[in-house]
């Protein structure tokens, strides 16, 4: 990590250096629209550790965009490339503590002892160990002093851009794109709402594999969370090779089943499925979650759709699987065309894992199958916008599948999954 001085959040002076990926990005996604391969790899371009250096500095939503194209880079980068970008996961520039300590509470400041240089920096702030008067190992998660500043700046060069490139489709609307990924960052800057969905989350987990930090509650404030510091290895940084068959593919078996608990029973569901957001311990017996920035509280009748979405594709019942897509768009009050069997082509693709009795997710053509058919079905596609909860879900989605290819797991989905149907 490197230190920086203070954020980039005036609007010119940001803007005017995310202008030249921006114009570069634009002119290669409209050139390669259907090739995700050649567009991320125009974005990180030749020199992917000057992309990434660069990148680190600006915070906010422009982290946030990287840290989501290396949760997906598995899929389509070299790994040369995607290596570069797993940095932004865990990893990033940091600001100076003198530039952040005004963002602690006063009773923290006085009654512990904080280390200078941080844990671990990433988009909306920063961590550093401490300890209480007891010598207790502690957390603080701090947030960047003007990053809400930046952030309005960045949403508004996005849409800016998204427009005059004209990337979409004639007469789709992005709004509920944006209002997405603005809700999601506005989110992850309300401590206090964080600190209720841990407290929430950590109270309906019931399996002792997965562990919750306790929060501090007396040395929080809406600028900084205080918890109980956790000892472990980063997730993103575990090598399938140091550790027996048998633990790793327990651990992806409980990485599947922790994401079928948020669907089916918590209603809560933590998006960022990325490994910066976990540890484990030594002997992989235990998963530390880590961020609940961007836990979304669901309600039960939009996790209604997607659980028998779920469902009808585990069961191959393609009649009673697009009886809930239109029911499901009347819902949403939406309007959406597709070629029906390009659809279920896709559908039964994305679902075999979960009728797999042992499913190898290091070696499959899952992704590339998926990117070959989704090509096809989009040209098919006719809709106005997206729900932005659904958009929420995919992520998480997406976030899991990437983080059990990175593991190399092979387990009995279709057992797990049976739990829950």
């Amino acid at each position: 990590m490197k230190k920086i001085s203070k954020i980039k959040n005036g609007l010119f002076k940001r803007n005017s250096v995310l202008l030249k990926h921006a114009l570069k990005t634009g002119a290669n996604i409209l050139a390669n629209k259907d090739d995700p391969k050649k567009i991320i790899e125009s974005i990180v371009g030749v020199n992917p550790d000057k992309f990434i250096d660069e990148l680190s500095t600006f915070k906010g939503s422009v982290t946030k965009a990287g840290q989501l194209l290396s949760q997906y880079g598995e899929y389509y980068l070299p790994d040369n490339i995607n290596e570069k970008l797993k940095k932004l996961q865990s990893s990033s520039h940091f600001l100076d503590y003198s530039q952040i300590e005004s963002q602690i509470s006063s009773k923290a400041i006085e009654e512990l002892e904080i280390e200078r240089d941080p844990l671990a920096a990433a988009s909306i702030g920063q961590v550093h160990r401490a300890k209480d008067q007891n010598g207790k190992s502690l957390v603080l998660k701090i947030q960047y002093k003007g990053i809400e500043k930046a952030i309005n700046g960045d949403m508004f060069f996005l849409k800016m851009l998204m427009k005059s490139l004209k990337i979409f489709p004639k007469g789709i609307d992005t709004e509920d794109i944006f209002n997405e990924l603005e809700r999601m960052l506005r989110n992850e800057m309300d401590y206090d709402l964080e600190i209720s969905l841990m407290k929430k989350y950590k109270e309906a987990n019931d399996d002792d594999f997965f562990y919750v930090p306790s929060v501090v509650d007396e040395y929080c404030n809406k600028k900084s969370i205080c918890m109980e510091y956790i000892d472990g290895v980063n997730l993103g940084d575990i090598n399938p090779s140091d550790f027996s068959k048998d633990k790793i593919d327990n651990l992806g078996a409980k990485i599947f089943k922790l994401f079928l608990k948020e669907i089916f029973e918590f209603n809560l569901v933590q998006s960022d499925a990325h490994g910066g957001n976990f540890l484990v311990n030594e002997d992989l017996t235990k998963l530390y979650l880590l961020d609940f920035g961007a836990c979304g509280e669901l309600t039960d009748e939009v996790l209604d759709f997607y659980r028998n979405f779920l469902r009808h594709s585990f069961n191959l019942d393609r009649e009673a699987f697009f009886s809930e897509i239109q029911r499901f768009i009347k819902y949403s009050n939406k309007s959406l065309e597709y070629d029906e069997d390009i659809m279920w082509e896709y559908i039964v693709r994305v679902s075999d894992p979960l009728r797999s009795d042992s499913f190898d997710w290091g070696n499959t053509t899952l992704p590339d199958d998926l990117v070959e058919i989704g090509k096809r079905l989009r040209k098919t596609l006719k809709f106005k916008s997206i729900p932005s909860q659904f958009i929420f879900i995919d992520r998480k989605l997406l976030g899991v599948f990437a983080l059990l290819r990175q593991l190399k797991a092979s387990f009995n989905v279709k057992e797990v999954f049976e739990d829950f149907v």
